[in-house]
């Protein structure tokens, strides 16, 4: 995946109010080196996305 893609989504996301859950490279890294998912980790921008959508339940 470019990294391009992912950073186009999580802004979108942000101008939205959206949470943004990114969940990890795959085996292509953002420096276009193939390796492990693992080893290609989770951090876009600097940081890991961890954000869930927030559940209001009405009574």
């Amino acid at each position: 995946m470019k990294p391009e893609w992912a950073i186009d989504i999580q802004k979108q996301c942000d101008e939205q109010e959206v949470s943004f859950f990114f969940k990890q490279w795959g085996t292509w890294g953002a420096d276009g080196q193939k390796r492990s998912k693992k080893a290609n980790g989770r951090i876009l921008l600097g940081q890991e996305w961890n954000e869930e959508p927030y559940l209001e339940l009405s009574e």
